[in-house]
């Protein structure tokens, strides 16, 4: 027996029938009635589509043989991609390539093989479509030209499935571009009607004020009563757009969020450290009670822009108070990280709309700040995306807990 050759160009063509996406794909009706009309237009109880991978052949239809693949070194079909056109082999007895061969000598017994190589458009042989017979003999010229036509069939059906499944993909992809697109369009929508809401009232002020002190329409008392009015409108304002800013780049990438181990304590401590002044102005006292050695899972950037707005908007409802930031292990995996203040707190009906973008609104905080209502429904937003929970219990003049459940990171 002769071992099937190997080509010089192997790793090319085996590249090539992978891009066809055929092996061990589920049998198909159009192949299947290729190849009946093979076996019997040829006359033969066997025909199958062959095709040739690393060390196996694999049937991608076939009629007459209960076996799906087979060896690459022992088969026929191995010898026949080296071919340019019909290898027939009359008597596999008297073949020295053959007459030892197991598929020879017991099942199938072939005695009779004709197989037309299936060549790509590029020029690689990814397999064959043959015949086989348990009895010696040989093709008519006319039964050639059919196995001929019928094999160029079966290239041109692999072509088509390669070609339908290109424009699925490409479809899917339009459609995504599509997804995208609209998604766009209704964030910039947002951030205009957040802009045209909460920015032009500001920038509306310090023009008119403006204005008024060119008249000199105005004491010094009530320019310096304005001043503070219009400084605190526009800490609201700058609040908003650093949320604008934020929110934006994370929806950029809110498809790839980075969900990975964290220790919370790093991030809880740096955003204190970033609010402390403003704290100190409120006489607030922010106490860090996180768990040294808490690891969650979380997307970094977007935790952090969640805690921020959480314990900001816990300052700017309490007043020489105390700002606690914990955490807790809730069930086998779960960690609660609860900021709660001893602020205003807020009533039953502020709570029920407290996300809800339709409802949105700015209630001052305790010494008169503006904000635009924008930061907590965003940090809810975000928290969704990464998969977290927020829960929020709050009494009038009592206070206020937000929760946010997170999974926590294996040891």
């Amino acid at each position: 027996m002769i071992v099937s050759p190997i080509a010089a160009n192997e790793h090319e063509r085996l590249m090539e029938l992978l891009r066809y996406e055929v092996l061990h794909t589920q049998y198909e009706e159009d192949f299947d009635q290729i190849v009946q009309l093979a076996s019997s237009i040829c006359k033969t109880p066997i025909s199958t589509i062959t095709l040739l991978d690393v060390h196996k052949q694999w049937f991608k239809a076939k009629i007459g043989i209960d076996n799906t693949d087979g060896d690459r070194d022992t088969s026929f079909c191995g010898h026949a991609i080296h071919q340019s056109d019909i290898m027939e082999v009359n008597d596999a007895l008297e073949d020295e390539r053959f007459f030892d061969n197991p598929l020879v000598l017991d099942d199938p017994k072939i005695r009779f093989y004709a197989g037309y190589p299936l060549v790509s458009p590029a020029g690689y042989a990814l397999g064959t479509l043959c015949v086989i017979d348990n009895v010696p003999r040989s093709l008519t010229e006319d039964q050639k030209l059919t196995l001929r036509i019928l094999g160029n069939q079966v290239m041109k059906l692999f072509e088509l499935r390669l070609k339908n499944k290109e424009e699925i993909i490409r479809n899917q992809l339009i459609e995504e571009q599509k997804r995208k697109l609209e998604e766009s369009k209704a964030i910039q929508h947002k951030i205009i009607s957040i802009i045209a809401h909460d920015v032009r009232g500001p920038v509306s002020s310090v023009k008119a004020m403006i204005e008024l002190s060119k008249e000199k329409a105005l004491s010094e008392a009530e320019t310096a009563e304005l001043m503070g009015l219009l400084d605190k409108q526009l800490d609201g304002t700058l609040d908003m757009l650093t949320n604008l800013v934020e929110w934006g780049s994370i929806l950029l990438q809110k498809e790839t969020l980075n969900i990975q181990p964290v220790r919370l304590i790093d991030i809880t401590r740096k955003i204190i450290h970033n609010l402390q002044p403003f704290a100190s102005i409120k006489h607030n006292e922010i106490m860090n009670e996180v768990s040294e050695d808490c690891r969650i899972m979380a997307d970094e950037n977007t935790l952090r822009f969640i805690l921020r707005n959480i314990i900001s908007n816990a300052n700017k409802f309490t007043s020489a108070g105390k700002i606690i930031i914990s955490s807790a292990l809730v069930g086998k995996n779960m960690v609660k990280i609860a900021v709660s203040d001893d602020g205003c707190g807020m009533t039953e009906d502020i709570l029920q709309q407290l996300f809800n973008p339709a409802k949105r609104q700015s209630r001052e905080g305790t010494n008169k700040e503006k904000g635009s209502g924008l930061g907590l429904i965003l940090a809810k937003e975000f928290a969704q995306a990464m998969k977290a929970q927020i829960e929020v219990s709050s009494k009038k003049d009592r206070g206020t807990v937000f929760s946010i459940f997170v999974p926590q990171a294996g040891k």
